[in-house]
C-alpha cells in the first residue's frame, strides 16, 4: 500500500484519543503544519483543493520554473485565510507565540498517576525501613496489577531480589499491604476482603471476618441456609453481615484509578432531532483540533531567495499536511455517512429506543454509502455516537435477529433488553428458570429456545435462577 492509503487507513480507524495524539506528533514533526486557535467562526473553502502541480519537484530548484504551479500553492493558502478569524492574523509557525500554544497543546495531554505511582509515595513516607525490605517492597509493588491483586508468586520475587528468607519477603507484603487503599497486594478475592474488613472497628473479631474467611465460595454460589447452619446464626443475621460484605471493594485499585481514566470515550457524532422534526447528524468538533498549512512556509515558496535545499524540503512537508488533512476530511466524510445510513435503516431505535432496534449487517450499510464491508468496520472501530437515549458504540447498531409472531423483524438486542426487564420484575424468592423465560418471550412474539436464552443472559452478565434467589 502508498504511504497515503496507510495513514489514510490510521486516521479513518483512530477514535479520538488516538487521533489526537497523531495529530500532536504530525504537529512536532511537519513545521508547515499550524495548529489554529479555537474559535465559533465559521469554515469555507476546501483545505486540500489544489493540484498535484503545487508540490512537482522544479529542474531549477525553485517552483519548476511555472507560474501555474505557484498560483496553486497561493490559492491553497488563500483557502486557507479563509478559515481564520479577521481579528487573527496569520504569524509565522516559528515565532514564540506559536511554539507556547502548540507546547501548551502538547502539555494538555497530561498522564494520569498510577497506581504504582501511589505506592510508592507511601513507601517513600516509611523512613523506618531497611534497604532490603525497602527493596523487597518495591518489587511487590511492580507486581501489582491495575486492580491491586499480587500477581506474581513470592518465591519469584524473593528470586528476582537475590534472597532465601521467605520470612522476609512476607514481611515485606504485609508493609505493602498496610497502604492505602485497603486490600491493595492481596493475592485473590479472599485476602482482598479480609484486608478490608481487618481495617474496620471489630477486625479479626467480626463476624463478617468469619463468614469471608470460612464461607467465600459458599456465598458465591448463594448456599445461605448452609452458612446460617454451619455458623449457627439466623438468616436475618446473614443478611446484615452480607450487606456490610457488600460495601468491600473487590478491586481496590480502581479506588486510585477508577474506571480506567486512560480510556476516555468521546462522541464522534451527535444525532439529533430538530424542533420540525428532522434528524440531523453533527460532527463533534470539540476535541479534533483545528489545522491548516501554513502560509508562512507557502509564502518561502514564492520567494526567489529561498534556496532549492529549503524549497525541497517545503514541499515534501507540505506534502505531508495535504495527505494528513485528506485523511482527516475522509475519515469525517466516512464516519457521517454511515451515521447517516443508521439513521435510515435504525429509525426506529432512534425514534423509541432500543426495543424498536432492527437486525442489520455491515455490509448492507456500505452497499447504502458506495464502500467496501471492511471500510465500514475499520470506520466504525472503537468509535460512539451520541442519541437522544445516550451514548452507544456504532458496533451496537449491528446485530443478527428474529422474525417476530407478526413477521416483523426484530434485533437480538432488543430480545435481550426483553429479557433483562422479565429478570428485573421476577419474584425474589422464585427466580425464573431459562425454559420460563423462553416461554415468556415466545408470548410477546419472539421464538428462542432455551439454549438461547442462556446464552444471551450469560453475555450481559445475568446469573442463572438458583444464583438469583433471593432470601
Amino acid at each position: 500500500m502508498a504511504p497515503q492509503q496507510i495513514q489514510s487507513l490510521e486516521i479513518l480507524m483512530a477514535a479520538i484519543p488516538e487521533l489526537e495524539q497523531k495529530i500532536s506528533e504530525e504537529l512536532v514533526e511537519n513545521p508547515t503544519l499550524e495548529l489554529l486557535d479555537s474559535g465559533t467562526e465559521e469554515l469555507i473553502g476546501n483545505p486540500v483543493e489544489g493540484g498535484s502541480d503545487a508540490l512537482s519537484e522544479g529542474n531549477d530548484g525553485d517552483l519548476g520554473g511555472t507560474s501555474e504551479t505557484l498560483e496553486t500553492l497561493l490559492k491553497l493558502d488563500e483557502l486557507w485565510h479563509d478559515r481564520m478569524p479577521a481579528s487573527a492574523p496569520a504569524r509565522p509557525a516559528a515565532t514564540t507565540d506559536d511554539e507556547e500554544r502548540r507546547q501548551f497543546f502538547f502539555d494538555s495531554l497530561v498522564a494520569e498517576e498510577s497506581l504504582q505511582d501511589n505506592l510508592m509515595d507511601q513507601l517513600r513516607e516509611r523512613v523506618d525501613l531497611d534497604e532490603e525490605t525497602r527493596r523487597l517492597c518495591e518489587e511487590i509493588i511492580g507486581s501489582i496489577d491495575d486492580s491491586g491483586y499480587l500477581r506474581t508468586h513470592l518465591a519469584d520475587i524473593a528470586t528476582a531480589c537475590h534472597t532465601m528468607d521467605m520470612g522476609h519477603v512476607e514481611k515485606a507484603l504485609r508493609i505493602v499491604q498496610e497502604f492505602d487503599p485497603p486490600g491493595i497486594g492481596a493475592r485473590d478475592l479472599r485476602e482482598c476482603l479480609l484486608l478490608q474488613i481487618e481495617r474496620q472497628r471489630h477486625g479479626r473479631k467480626s463476624l463478617a471476618y468469619r463468614v469471608v474467611d470460612k464461607h467465600l465460595d459458599e456465598i458465591g454460589r448463594n448456599k445461605l441456609v448452609a452458612i446460617t447452619k454451619a455458623m449457627n446464626i439466623s438468616m436475618n443475621t446473614l443478611k446484615e453481615v452480607l450487606s456490610e460484605i457488600r460495601t468491600l471493594h473487590p478491586y481496590p485499585g480502581a479506588l486510585v484509578r477508577p474506571d480506567n481514566p486512560g480510556d476516555f470515550v468521546a462522541p464522534e457524532v451527535f444525532v439529533e432531532k430538530g424542533v420540525d422534526g428532522e434528524w440531523t447528524v453533527r460532527t463533534n468538533k470539540d476535541y479534533v483540533p483545528r489545522l491548516r498549512i501554513s502560509p508562512y512556509y507557502l509564502k518561502l515558496l514564492k520567494d526567489k531567495g529561498t534556496s532549492a535545499e529549503t524549497k525541497q524540503y517545503i514541499r515534501a512537508k507540505v506534502s505531508n499536511s495535504k495527505m494528513l488533512l485528506r485523511a482527516l476530511e475522509q475519515r469525517e466524510s466516512t464516519i457521517v455517512r454511515i451515521t447517516r445510513s443508521l439513521l435510515k435503516f435504525q429509525k426506529g431505535f432512534f425514534e423509541h429506543g432500543i426495543d424498536h432496534m432492527r437486525p442489520l449487517t455491515m455490509n448492507q450499510v456500505a452497499e447504502e454509502i458506495g464502500v467496501h464491508e471492511t471500510t465500514v468496520s475499520r470506520a466504525i472501530a472503537n468509535k460512539y455516537v451520541m442519541t437522544p437515549h445516550g451514548l452507544f458504540p456504532f458496533k451496537l447498531f449491528f446485530s443478527t435477529g428474529y422474525e417476530s409472531s407478526s413477521g416483523e423483524l426484530v434485533s437480538n438486542l432488543a430480545v435481550k433488553e426483553k429479557l433483562r426487564e422479565f429478570i428485573a420484575n421476577e419474584p425474589g424468592k422464585r427466580p425464573l428458570s431459562d425454559q420460563k423465560l423462553a416461554e415468556l418471550l415466545k408470548a410477546e412474539g419472539f421464538q428462542v429456545a432455551r439454549r438461547t436464552v442462556a446464552k444471551y443472559r450469560e453475555e450481559m452478565g445475568l446469573l442463572p435462577s438458583n444464583m438469583r434467589r433471593r432470601y
